[in-house]
């Protein structure tokens, strides 16, 4: 099986079951872990047979507790896990707790045996890490997504839902994992039992790969103006190389004191300190949830200097960037 020619149907094995390991990295998201799972039992339910069978798998073996306390035995250690035709490896915001030579050593035998690998939200730092995502499409959630493109630059991070490049397949986490899921039954049983388990789940529609992950800006901000949401989406894919106000109102076709009256009228800020909170927003996200350093985070988040970046997070927070790390 190459990257170029494989099929996610040559999965399929007649009447035997497409088996489909899962390794629960400590502190993962349950509702990733149960999109995946729960969408195979109602596949097997749907069809009358056992299409799909699934093997549980920890480090060592024992209970694997998910970020809301909850554990689950597990069937297998990761040195005694049986072969399987497809491996998600399901990981949450500690990710980096569970780095290990071991288990990077392990991911990279059992893709060259011929599986699937699948990364579910941050496990996709563990694919990289094993280094199997070089030159590579993969999807990781969009509080991620600056410090992976950080620290594996030669990989191609996407924001898209999810990603499937030859027996990688990658998702951005939560409710879309039950998407990629659902990508995955009709590639091997076919489109009519994917949609027979979305209407299942009440989910209306199977989101195709390159949908957005996050909600759209009117939504999330409680704003009706196409010319309003269609800035703030500039702003938000330009953090790290913030665009003159200017330019943005050119954009849609206004000047920018009109700009200003808009985000005044439907926001209650100027456009230059909406665009200061999205960076400021997403430098206490990378603090909290990276390991970058601050003059990287600084970089990212569009100052040219730590110091600089620094003086600007203190006045918006009323405490400095290593305050936020250690507290």
């Amino acid at each position: 099986m190459t990257r170029h020619s494989f099929s996610l149907n040559q999965l399929k094995h007649g009447e035997e079951p497409v088996r489909i390991g899962f390794f629960l990295a400590p502190d993962y998201p349950l509702m990733t872990f149960s999109a995946a799972l729960d969408s195979l039992r109602q596949g097997n339910r749907l069809i009358k047979r056992k299409a799909f069978e699934w093997v549980l798998i920890s480090v060592d073996g024992k209970e694997a507790r998910s970020s809301s306390g909850l554990a689950f035995p597990v069937d297998y250690a990761m040195a005694q896990a049986p072969k399987c035709d497809i491996l998600f490896i399901c990981a949450g915001v500690n990710y980096t707790e569970s780095y290990d030579p071991t288990l990077f050593s392990w991911l990279r035998r059992v893709y060259s045996e011929g599986c699937v690998l699948g990364g579910v939200s941050t496990a996709v730092f563990y694919l990289a890490r094993a280094g199997l995502l070089e030159g590579r499409r993969c999807a990781i959630h969009w509080e991620s997504l600056p410090s992976f493109r950080s620290e594996f630059p030669n990989c191609l991070a996407t924001d898209d839902i999810f990603a499937v490049d030859g027996r990688i397949i990658t998702s951005s986490g939560g409710t879309v994992t039950l998407d990629m899921m659902l990508y995955l039954i009709a590639a091997i049983e076919g489109r009519e039992l994917a949609e027979q388990i979305s209407d299942q789940f009440n989910h209306p529609r199977m989101r195709r790969q390159d949908d957005a992950q996050r909600m759209a800006p009117e939504d999330r901000f409680g704003i009706r103006n196409a010319k309003l949401g269609f800035v703030i989406r500039r702003m938000e894919s330009s953090l790290s190389e913030p665009i003159e106000i200017s330019e943005l109102a050119e954009s849609v076709k206004v000047s920018p004191r009109q700009l200003e009256r808009l985000f005044r009228a439907n926001l209650k800020k100027s456009p230059s300190q909406f665009y200061i909170d999205l960076r400021m927003a997403r430098a206490k996200e990378l603090l909290i949830h990276t390991d970058l350093s601050v003059a990287d985070i600084a970089g990212v988040c569009g100052y040219e200097s730590p110091s600089h970046f620094s003086r600007f997070y203190r006045q918006h927070f009323r405490e400095s960037p290593i305050s936020t790390r250690r507290s």
